[in-house]
């Protein structure tokens, strides 16, 4: 606690300071001045919580100290020592809410008492003023809490009206009823990786930070209010009542704020003006469509009006017409044929002319369905990785970017891919695929082309793989799982050689048996009497 001595005495003001137990008092700073101008800078500066002074003095009296005080020191008690019996002295000390007034020469008692008094009264002061501080704060903190959940409801549900335009007078000081409104909406669906990846811990922070950045500069223009949406987490609405038709002006200096914080932008829809409040879920609809539905391929482009947007034709392009293809490729364990497994879906993309949201979620709704099927293939299906939220579309500047795109694809395909060819081994491979596939369709025609079709693999790449894989060129394997499956049948069965041959694949009886002495060192007539033989 700080206390200040004013008199043009120098005597003087080394009394108090020689009658005073300042400890006993909790004071521990004792400043003094010689004469009001001094002293205001005094009090301005340190801020003390007792003030002694003189009545009369050089350039400013006690009296002006006192009419100062009241206005710029509410705070300060003040006890005048002045050596005039003067009754309008004593009223202009009552008038300002001096403490007490005290007569020269100092008499120790009633000083000690005086001051005593003062204390009590500015410590029971500082304690309502802390717990009105206390109280502030909680308001503050609950306000954008109440604020949002109020204009958040205000989107869903009809209020009445008197009680809108009374909050909005109340938090906002407009003047007049508002009739109409519009509606923008910052959505974080479309959020940099960068940005993702600092706030991955306090996304809350982040949408935060971003509604306060937005009500700077509504605040300023006293033209709105920016508000979480409550339900839709990933959803900032900004609600404008006054310069309606200005709205992307503010929305591009709100996003060069942004910037300057982030260093990125952010996507921002528009709605139409509309009636306030009755209209306002219109709006909000707009300004939704007006993101999902925003052209990605313009870049640079970062405000959307509903009213401007591009005529989207139908998606025609489905991850699932590619699916089959990718999900061998995932299956097989090998990086290698996961890019080209991709190609045909990446190029049809490539090739849309517009590229919105909407349909960036729905091709990730297929693929996450794909995933789940992928991954029955895993005894823990829940330890395989993968994304939940939508994949990355945009680069670190909040461009559409169809190369980060396409690689989170990849990466998500590749993760799968890992865990569960380490956790399968070998027997999930592809190329065991194909060697159970040609057990099962002996009977059919079996040709390297036929093959990469079916598994959508090279030729190349198959004949290469398989006996890397399997110890055994894939044309021998056919072969002498014809001639395994022809000696089951001639063992066990009473077909003719003509049946057993085209049940293992040949449509020539003295091809097939030429084929089984090469294999066998004997025809087959002579391996069923041989085994009958036998047996």
């Amino acid at each position: 606690m700080k206390a200040l001595i004013i008199d043009d005495e120098k005597h003087v003001r080394e009394a108090i300071r020689l009658l005073v137990p300042w400890d006993n008092f909790g004071i521990t700073d004792i400043l003094e001045a010689a004469d009001g101008q001094a002293a205001i800078r005094l009090i301005e500066s340190e801020k003390p919580a007792i003030i002694f002074t003189d009545m009369m003095m050089p350039h400013l009296g006690g009296v002006e100290i006192l009419a100062w005080a009241v206005e710029h020191a509410p705070c300060s008690k003040i006890i005048v020592i002045s050596g005039h019996d003067d009754f309008e002295f004593v009223r202009q000390t009552v008038k300002y809410g001096g403490m007490d007034y005290l007569l020269k020469p100092i008499d120790e008692t009633q000083l000690l008492a005086a001051l005593s008094k003062a204390i009590v009264e500015w410590t029971s002061d500082e304690e309502a003023r802390s717990r009105n501080r206390t109280q502030n704060m909680e308001i503050n903190q609950l306000k954008p809490v109440y604020l949002d959940k109020f204009f958040s409801t205000l989107l869903n549900e009809p209020l009445d009206h008197s009680i809108i335009q009374e909050t909005l007078q109340q938090q906002f000081g407009t003047t007049r009823p508002i009739v109409e409104a519009r509606l923008c909406m910052l959505s974080l669906e479309l959020t940099p990786p960068f940005i993702r990846d600092k706030f991955a811990a306090g996304w809350d922070l982040l949408i935060f930070s971003l509604i306060n950045i937005c009500n700077e500069f509504l605040r300023d223009r006293k033209s709105g209010f920016a508000f979480r949406h409550w339900g839709q987490e990933n959803e900032i609405i900004i609600l404008l009542w006054k310069d309606t038709d200005r709205a992307e002006n503010l929305l591009t200096e709100i996003n060069e704020g942004i910037y300057k914080v982030l260093k990125t932008r952010f996507c921002f829809g528009v709605g139409n003006v509309v009636a306030f409040p009755g209209q306002l879920q219109t709006s909000y609809k707009q300004a939704r469509a007006a993101i999902r539905l925003r052209n990605l391929r313009s870049t640079g482009k970062w405000i959307q009006c509903f009213s401007a947007l591009e005529t989207v034709p139908k998606n025609s392009i489905f991850f699932t017409e590619h699916e089959q293809k990718i999900r061998y490729a995932v299956l097989s364990g090998d990086k290698e044929l996961l890019s080209p497994a991709f190609e045909a879906w990446f190029k049809a993309v490539e090739q849309c002319e517009i590229i919105n949201l909407e349909q960036i979620q729905l091709w990730w709704q297929e693929f996450r369905l794909a995933q789940s099927m992928w991954k029955k293939g895993c005894s823990d299906p829940a330890a395989v990785p993968g994304e939940t939220q939508l994949t990355a579309v945009l680069d670190n500047n909040g461009d559409f970017t169809l190369a980060e795109w396409k690689a989170s694809y990849l990466r998500e395909a590749l993760s799968i891919s890992e865990l569960l060819s380490d956790e399968a081994g070998s027997s999930s491979s592809s190329m065991q695929a194909i060697a159970k596939y040609i057990d099962q369709f002996l009977h059919e025609e079996l040709s390297l082309q036929d093959i990469s079709n079916r598994f959508f693999l090279s030729r190349e790449y198959i004949s290469r793989k398989f006996k890397q894989e399997m110890n055994e060129n894939l044309t021998d394997y056919i072969t002498r799982a014809r001639i395994d499956r022809a000696k089951k049948l001639l063992a066990d069965t009473p077909l003719k050689i003509a049946q057993i041959s085209e049940m293992v694949g040949f449509q020539d009886e003295k091809y097939f048996s030429k084929v089984f002495k090469k294999g066998t060192d004997c025809s087959p007539n002579e391996y069923r009497k041989h085994r009958l033989g036998d047996d």
